[in-house]
């Protein structure tokens, strides 16, 4: 995906839904997306609201239609999803990720809690039926947990660990050995807000916003492998591209101004005038990037141009394509 080839979509999530709280508290600045559910997900006011993602949202392109999107549902204000997505020190989280597979058997979300009365905790929630199933790390267990990332049966989670002078940012990565039973298998030291598995699985990427960068992990033993020099405070960060094909792979972080995109010590800035708190990877689409008062969808040019095409000229394609592998194969 070239991050610099994206195009912006006009779709947009109502400012309504993104509004402060009655304690001008944001609470809440997460933001995931399951394409095999259809499904996206932000977080605020202590509530998530779920939202059905069109096939088409690319259709158009930036001269598209404009469309509002409307929750389905909105979960939060009743135990055991009593959210409270910010801490008394200004701190927000509700920060989340879908789980991919592996030992479990439905896609589920994994929310960032500050909770109630200090008990921080990483809820799983069954979106589709608004149901809790249960918990990454039991409430109170984990301090003040912020970026969630997931990759089969595994979920890490940045948060702050230790006493003393060695109290600081950790990532603790968890085994899920079912829906409900999660084991913590190593901690890695270093790294702070957004998480995300690479591709491959192989690393772990963590936005680092006390050191202004994007630190770089072996998914299989925590290893340290590099720093990503960002230039900007990091608050989250997916893989991407800037010359397209060209195989060089590197990072997307938002922050206060927009998106930066860093592939190969290249630093390309892309200024989007609001302060951006959370991306998601839509595959097969682009990006969507949550900011203070909603939403900004992101596409490729290929993704708009698949969605812009009439029904008729993809099932000549299609057709074509099935004479054209039968003619292989004969």
């Amino acid at each position: 995906m070239d991050v610099l080839a994206l195009v912006p979509l006009p779709v947009r999530v109502s400012p309504g839904l993104c509004r402060l709280d009655a304690e001008g508290r944001v609470a809440g600045r997460g933001i995931a997306v399951c394409r095999g559910l259809g499904l996206l997900v932000i977080s605020s006011c202590d509530t998530l609201d779920v939202f059905v993602l069109p096939d088409d949202i690319a259709r158009g392109g930036q001269r598209g239609p404009e469309r509002e999107l409307v929750p389905v549902r909105t979960l939060g204000g009743v135990a055991p999803m009593d959210f409270r997505f910010s801490n008394f020190f200004g701190g927000e989280t509700g920060y989340m990720a879908f789980t991919d597979g592996g030992v479990m058997s439905r896609r589920l979300l994994l929310v960032a809690d500050c909770g109630k009365r200090d008990l921080n905790t990483v809820h799983v929630i069954d979106v589709v039926h608004g149901t809790h199933v249960g918990y990454v790390t039991a409430p109170g267990t984990i301090v003040w947990p912020r970026g969630v990332a997931t990759r089969q049966s595994q979920a890490a989670v940045s948060c702050w660990e230790g006493t003393g002078s060695n109290y600081g940012p950790v990532v603790r990565v968890y085994e899920g050995r079912d829906e409900c039973t999660w084991t913590l298998v190593r901690v890695i030291v270093g790294g702070f807000n957004g998480l995300r598995f690479t591709a491959d699985g192989l690393k772990l990427i963590a936005a680092d916003f006390g050191n202004d960068r994007v630190s770089v992990f072996c998914a299989e033993d925590g290893s340290f492998l590099r720093h990503i020099a960002s230039r900007v405070v990091p608050l989250d960060v997916e893989e991407c591209a800037i010359d397209g094909d060209d195989g060089r792979a590197g990072v997307v972080v938002c922050h206060s101004g927009g998106l930066v995109a860093v592939v190969d010590a290249v630093v390309r800035r892309i200024d989007l005038d609001f302060n951006c708190h959370a991306l998601a990877r839509i595959p097969g689409v682009g990006l969507v990037v949550r900011h203070d008062t909603g939403v900004q969808f992101f596409a490729t040019p290929d993704a708009v141009a698949m969605a812009s095409m009439s029904l008729w000229k993809v099932a000549w394609m299609t057709a074509v394509c099935r004479v054209g592998f039968r003619k292989v194969i004969s």
